[in-house]
């Protein structure tokens, strides 16, 4: 699973999105939310490029916060490249624009460490997303269906305890009258109690070409 692939809660994958390349302002898309992901997390969004959901208002690709373009790094040459994404560094890693020794700094909490550093500890998290249960993964959707069948269930459950105490009341009213009956002794009629009330029932993906890698134009 790449960074691009983990699911980020809020998000809707349903939108449609546009990117313009600067300098030309070429527009790519409209594509889904996944694919701008993939876009940005394999070096083909760069920090002056801007995005829109197809309505004109566009805002430049960093601020755009599930994208995650929160790193920045030197250049060899001394420039200084970013706000970019963990999977564009990785990118120029395996490209030889930087090697895993350089620093990359986080542009809100400043914090400095090596690429290599950086790259592993995202490969952790992917890793440990990887290996949680599905239910984490469940839509608020689902949640409430599954919280709906456990009080079905457990609704059931009651009916059944109300249904054996009312069975085994009518198997001791049932003794009463047969004793009754071979002893002519009356037995006092009990109060009708009634039924229990049944438990209700619980009840595209538009893909453009795709926008230049942004190593390319490094180079």
């Amino acid at each position: 699973m790449s960074e691009a692939e983990i699911p980020v809660q809020g998000i809707d994958d349903g939108l449609s999105w546009r990117v313009k390349k600067a300098p030309e302002n070429v527009i790519y898309g409209p594509v889904d939310t996944q694919m701008l992901r993939d876009w940005a997390n394999s070096a083909q969004i760069a920090p002056e490029d801007e995005i829109d959901e197809s309505d004109d208002n566009w805002r430049p690709a960093p601020e755009i916060e599930f994208l995650e373009m929160l790193w920045t790094v030197k250049l060899p040459g001394g420039e200084t490249y970013g706000p970019t994404t963990v999977g564009t560094l990785r990118e120029f890693i395996n490209e030889g624009l930087v090697t895993d020794k350089t620093h990359a700094s986080h542009c809100k909490t400043h914090q400095s460490l090596p690429l290599a550093a950086l790259v592993a500890a995202v490969d952790f998290e992917q890793k440990r997303a990887a290996r949680r249960p599905q239910s984490a993964n469940k839509s608020t959707a689902s949640l409430a269906v599954d919280r709906a069948k456990d009080q079905h269930i457990r609704q059931l459950e009651e009916d059944l305890k109300e249904l054996r105490r009312d069975y085994d009341a009518l198997t001791h009213r049932y003794r009463q009258l047969e004793r009754q009956l071979e002893t002519g002794v009356t037995v006092a009629e009990p109060v009708a109690k009634p039924p229990p009330i049944p438990a209700p029932s619980a009840v595209k993906k538009q893909q453009g070409s795709e926008p230049p890698r942004t190593s390319r134009i490094l180079q």
